[in-house]
């Protein structure tokens, strides 16, 4: 990093704390409302509020490391701080039987009210494009904003391709139409970071913690993992539960870092990967919290890919 960068992205996050407080007081009392699926859980409630932090905080390290002009900086601010606006919404009564329905489409109904909340709030946009701004320049920016939050999951965001299939293949199954998570628009540095941090995020630590978090108490991912211990079982090797969860939290970084089309932000996201297979993590809560480390479930893929390589051996011969 060029010196006096670090100095730069801490003053550029200070500012948008301070100036754009008026949009992260929205988000987190969007989340707060009674209707909230987070009402009733301060803990969860708790890592919505830091995730976007981070996002924030890495869409301005990303966007400074960059070369973004301030006007591309503080859209692509604004983007990071409204990206997750609905994601703890309930889902319409319609639609309530359809599993993770608002994880899936949370992008695209977030960038469905972006404009009102500037058009509420314009001396946001006067943060972007100063006091005489035009109607186009509105215009152009609101559109880029929005199409940072549609595509910021990407079209296959690690874990969520397998719930993406499933949203899918009970909407076609009623006649709704599929939903899509699409690439950031051709040469959008705004999309294309946004989408980038979040793939950090996703792709480090805490997005492996809270994937395993969310595995740990999901009938659907335990049913998953489940499968895959299965699978080792196959090979005699004994995989449990809490290590398949690591294994697919690990494959779903994998997935988020691989997703970017930009070389210099793969590597940006492959750093995160590699700092995450350090340390201890943990699956479950209280006493039945189980102790894991990348290097045990490492371990057992390799012994994985040998007993295939094995089995192929013996079939050739």
């Amino acid at each position: 990093m060029p010196e006096g960068t670090e100095k730069v992205i801490n003053q550029e996050q200070e500012w948008a704390e301070e100036n754009l407080a008026t949009l992260i007081n929205k988000v987190n009392e969007r989340y707060e409302r009674p209707d909230s699926t987070l009402a009733s859980n301060p803990e969860q409630l708790k890592c919505y509020q830091e995730h976007n932090e981070e996002i924030l905080n890495l869409s301005i390290e990303r966007g400074t490391q960059k070369g973004l002009d301030k006007k591309q900086l503080r859209t692509l601010e604004i983007s990071a701080i409204l990206h997750d606006l609905t994601k703890a919404d309930k889902p319409p009564d319609n639609l309530a039987d359809v599993n993770n329905y608002v994880l899936v489409t949370h992008g695209e109904a977030a960038a469905n009210e972006t404009r009102s909340i500037l058009a509420e709030n314009p001396e946001m946009m006067t943060k972007i494009l100063g006091e005489n701004y035009q109607k186009d320049d509105f215009e152009t920016t609101a559109t880029t904003i929005e199409n940072a939050i549609r595509s910021h999951m990407g079209p296959h965001p690690g874990f969520m391709t397998s719930v993406l299939e499933g949203v899918n293949k009970k909407l076609s199954q009623r006649g709704e139409k599929e939903i899509v998570h699409p690439y950031p628009p051709e040469g959008d540095v705004v999309a294309e970071t946004l989408l980038a941090a979040d793939m950090r995020s996703l792709a480090g630590r805490k997005g492996v913690e809270k994937v395993l978090a969310i595995r740990s108490v999901s009938p659907f991912f335990k049913n998953e993992d489940e499968k895959l211990c299965q699978q080792y079982a196959a090979s005699n090797i004994k995989l449990t539960t809490e290590e398949a969860a690591l294994i697919s939290a690990f494959k779903s970084s994998g997935e988020a870092r691989d997703m970017i089309k930009n070389i210099n932000d793969r590597d940006w996201v492959n750093e995160a990967v590699k700092e995450a297979m350090n340390g201890v993590y943990f699956y479950g809560a209280g006493e039945n919290k189980i102790e894991l480390t990348y290097s045990q479930v490492a371990a057992k893929k390799e012994q994985l890919e040998l007993a295939k390589n094995r089995e192929k051996i013996k079939e050739m011969a």
